[in-house]
């Protein structure tokens, strides 16, 4: 499962932190979701406004609320899941383990999430438009589909990430032919 390495105490500290961030954030992502869609609505408009539908707050049945909540839930989730195998990473790393077969999968598994959200937020972004203006009769059947700098922004940090795990996994290789010598 991979060999303990040599780690300083202030990192394995970080790592054992950075794990419990992780599950926080995990836990918290469907629960602001619900909050969001339920308890919010100025932020309901918000999104509305981004996807480029103008929100007239009587439009906000608990139908139309339910449907953006579903839509941000399956978000809130594949977040969720791609932190929970981040918090993996840490967790190996706590225990010394940074270069592990759990660690650099887990990383590898997080780090193509983050990629993969890249898509799945233009797509919530256009179903929440979608969902306000078919409950607004004065706009309805309106779809916007948008990319910007943020979602470039988005995808150069998943592309990141992702070299970051194959720079991970080429470290263990090296770390396990370096032990096999030995």
């Amino acid at each position: 499962n991979g060999s303990p390495m040599s780690t300083s105490p202030a990192l394995t500290r970080l790592a054992g932190v950075l794990a419990v961030l992780a599950l926080a954030g995990a836990a918290a992502l469907p629960v602001l979701a619900a909050l969001v869609w339920f308890f919010l609505p100025d932020l309901v408009r918000g999104a509305g406004a981004e996807a480029g539908v103008r929100v007239n707050p009587g439009v906000l049945t608990l139908g139309v609320r339910a449907a953006g909540f579903a839509v941000a839930l399956a978000g809130a989730l594949i977040q969720a899941a791609g932190l929970l195998f981040l918090r993996r990473t840490f967790l190996e790393a706590a225990a010394g383990r940074a270069l592990s077969l759990e660690a650099v999968v887990n990383f590898r598994r997080f780090a193509w999430i983050a990629v993969i959200m890249v898509i799945v937020a233009i797509a919530q972004n256009a179903a929440y438009g979608a969902i306000l203006s078919a409950a607004d009769p004065s706009q309805p059947g309106r779809l916007s589909i948008s990319i910007g700098s943020n979602e470039i922004k988005a995808l150069f940090t998943g592309l990141l990430f992702v070299f970051a795990a194959h720079v991970f996994a080429a470290g263990r290789a090296a770390e396990e032919e370096n032990a096999s010598f030995v």
